[in-house]
């Protein structure tokens, strides 16, 4: 049920952004996502990729994915149940790694050190995340979005430390690219290993 609820209604907002990362994917490429939820990015994404690798720390999410993939006949994705912390590392390596939304809810030194791990399993990372709010309107409605969270203390720590910009300066990790979307305190960052 929760899977089936992300899937209508977060994962619907997030659609535009998600062609955008797609887009953004190498032809043929081999895909980790960190945080995958219910699996809609790489659903979305399928055919234009050689594997995608889903991993998520809710059950219920990874066993929405498994079912939508099983359903549909999409045989080039795998999702697993496994908590992302600062000893997860693949077993394989990957072209892209990609995360939607996913720092935030970490603490600091965790979402440091998951970053930083990445650079180990593949070559290039693509990351939607939220961006500073260019005004007052904008900081209070993330402020609402994100305040009745369990995670709410790890986004103003995050929020504190630069957003996605500090988190991957503190890696000493290059930005290539910055794309805006159509939600204005959310961007794509593109940073090449």
């Amino acid at each position: 049920m929760k899977g089936w609820i992300k899937s209508h209604t977060s994962d619907r907002y997030l659609i535009p952004i998600r062609e955008q990362m797609i887009n953004m994917l190498d032809p043929d490429a081999r895909v980790i996502d960190l945080g995958c939820g219910s699996g809609d990015f790489f659903i979305r994404a399928h055919s234009k990729i050689e594997s995608g690798f889903g991993v998520d720390g809710s059950k219920s999410f990874i066993k929405y994915a498994q079912n939508r993939t099983k359903n549909l006949n999409i045989t080039n994705l795998a999702f697993k149940h496994r908590m992302i912390d600062q000893h997860f590392k693949p077993k394989a390596d990957f072209t892209h790694a990609t995360a939607c939304l996913f720092f935030h809810v970490l603490p600091q030194e965790l979402a440091v050190q998951i970053l930083k791990s990445t650079t180990t399993y593949s070559d290039r990372l693509i990351i939607c995340a939220f961006a500073p709010p260019e005004n007052r309107k904008q900081r209070f409605l993330m402020w609402l979005d994100q305040r009745f969270t369990s995670h709410y203390r790890h986004y103003r720590e995050y929020c504190q430390n630069g957003y996605m910009e500090g988190l991957i300066k503190k890696c000493q990790l290059h930005i290539d690219d910055i794309a805006d979307t159509f939600d204005p305190t959310i961007k794509i960052y593109s940073v090449k290993l």
